[in-house]
């Protein structure tokens, strides 16, 4: 006789065992218990999630010789047959291939037959979202008004593409995606109950390797037990799968916070000497740098981070103190990027490559967002652990070790009226915004080009706790009346928000010491005023 699969001998035989589907499992026993079954669901869920397996538990529910009820006894003939398949009262069809307007005439011509044994008939329609729309309307009528006895069970993976009009007819329930936990004790209670001998990290690597499927992840072990001959090791395991080795992503990780752009380049080219695949590296690499983020910013070994053993979250903790939480973040872009191009076409180990060496080297990328992380870098005096309360949402001129600077000789910031003065963050001075000046301009002129070429005529002067005073020279009146403007303020301080971290105030002040810019660099009020008429479609008065 063939081998029975273990993803069908380990079926879920009674509602208690579907795991995951709490919401859709306690709803139908007590619809059954109180005689409310409907005449049509919709499993709405990825792959694997029990919505068939619920659907023949519903059925067997009915059928039961002791039912309806929501414990079927299994040991009946009309239990075994509906778990055998041979049930003629449980009529099982897949709309990928049964999904012609014929079909579905078919179907209509046999529902008015009474059950053969049982006391309702069940049709349990699989990729229900496949009918044609010629189809779904023929079935329209007999979903809406079906016999007493009929039961119809659309399962699907793609609820969206069924027509709303079925949907409408049907109670919905969404399978949720499990947890690589929930996974992981499935496979365990499989492993003992068959004398399969693997160790926990080879049960862990199958459910996250699974994605939530229960089915993919059962097929996995079984094809682990006949491949392997005694106990499967971890390494087995991850052969089988073509998984990526948790070393290979430590590893990559210490290259990157050691910038070591020599040794990057000789590590992806040994990956690619081992035949590896280095769009499934790239994929594993992000999910593993996402565990570091998390670490980092909920400091909670809990952090989501599904089924991994205890030296592994050890190491993840390690790793996530000397990487900045702002280089895990840019490296992730990177890689996504990276896979982006990958799909388009692009080489999987060039892009692999370009993603390391823009990481390990910043000063090759001339983006926006490689600007701020070198200047982040160079305001901290080079690459730093990463510490707890450091990060991308730190703000980008932070620095908890440098003193403030002494202001003392810019002129002094008038008080901002209706507003109480707070201290801005030691860590900001006046020196470090103005290098910031460039970044905050090219900010500005991405949101609003007029504004831009008002700040054009003023320089960051002062900083008095959270006010900033801002110099425009003599003879740039209009200009600094324009920046003063709510509209034009609100965006100045939104985008000093964005660079520094911090919310400071703006004052515009005339400063006779600032001397003017070029004139050939310089826009004219005129020029201003033409500029703002074509952003608002203004007229002069």
């Amino acid at each position: 006789m063939p081998h029975l699969s273990l993803y069908r001998k380990y079926r879920p035989a009674t509602f208690a065992e579907v795991v995951g589907q709490e919401h859709v499992t306690r709803t139908l026993k007590n619809a059954i218990a109180a005689g409310k079954v409907s005449h049509a669901y919709l499993f709405a869920g990825s792959r694997g999630t029990g919505k068939t397996s619920t659907a023949k538990l519903l059925a067997k529910a009915l059928n039961c010789i002791e039912g309806p009820t929501a414990e079927p006894c299994g040991k009946c003939e009309s239990c075994t047959g509906i778990s055998a398949g041979t049930s003629l009262d449980v009529i099982e069809m897949d709309a990928a291939s049964n999904r012609g307007i014929d079909d579905i005439r078919d179907i209509r011509d046999k529902v008015a037959f009474s059950p053969v044994g049982g006391r309702a008939k069940v049709y349990i329609l699989d990729e229900a979202h496949m009918l044609t729309k010629e189809a779904s309307n023929a079935f329209l009528k007999v979903l809406e008004e079906p016999p007493a006895h009929v039961i119809f069970v659309l399962c699907t993976t793609e609820a969206h593409k069924v027509i709303p009009t079925i949907r409408s007819r049907c109670q919905k329930f969404e399978f949720r995606r499990p947890s690589a936990d929930m996974v992981l004790g499935v496979l365990s209670r499989i492993a003992a109950a068959e004398g399969i001998a693997i160790d926990e990290g080879g049960l862990a690597a199958i459910a996250r390797n699974s994605a939530g499927a229960f089915r993919d992840a059962i097929g996995t072990l079984d094809q682990l037990a006949t491949y392997c001959d005694g106990e499967i090791s971890l390494a087995d395991t991850l052969a089988l799968l073509g998984a990526v080795p948790s070393d290979l992503l430590f590893e990559a990780i210490d290259i990157v916070a050691e910038e070591d752009v020599r040794g990057a380049i000789l590590f992806i080219d040994r990956l690619a000497g081992q035949g590896r695949d280095l769009s499934q590296f790239g994929e594993a690499l992000i999910g593993h740098l996402r565990n570091i983020f998390l670490l980092q910013q909920l400091n909670d070994a809990d952090a989501g981070l599904d089924a991994l053993p205890a030296e592994e979250i050890a190491r993840l903790q390690s790793q996530a103190r000397v990487l900045a939480p702002a280089q895990a973040l840019r490296f992730i872009e990177l890689l996504l990027k990276a896979q982006g191009e990958v799909k388009l076409g692009g080489g999987p180990r060039l892009q692999l490559e370009l993603a390391f060496i823009t990481i390990t080297r910043p000063e090759v990328d001339m983006s926006t967002k490689s600007l701020l992380f070198r200047l982040e870098r160079l305001e901290n005096g080079g690459p730093r652990p990463a510490g707890r309360d450091g990060g991308a949402g730190a703000g980008i001129l932070r620095d908890t070790s440098a003193p403030s600077a002494d202001v003392s000789a810019a002129p002094a910031a008038p008080e901002p009226v209706a507003e109480t003065a707070r201290d801005a963050p030691p860590e900001l001075t006046i020196e470090k915004i103005s290098r910031a000046w460039g970044v905050i301009l090219s900010q500005v002129k991405k949101k609003k080009i007029p504004l831009y070429s008002l700040l054009l005529e003023c320089r960051p002067i002062a900083l008095s706790g959270n006010v900033l005073t801002i110099g425009f020279p003599a003879g740039a009146e209009f200009h600094k009346g324009q920046v003063e403007k709510p509209a034009y303020a609100a965006i100045v301080q939104e985008t000093l928000k964005e660079v520094t971290g911090s919310g400071l105030k703006l004052v515009c002040v005339i400063d006779n010491k600032l001397t003017a810019v070029k004139e050939e660099k310089r826009s004219s009020s005129e020029e201003v005023i033409a500029m703002i008429k074509d952003e608002f479609g203004a007229e002069e008065v």
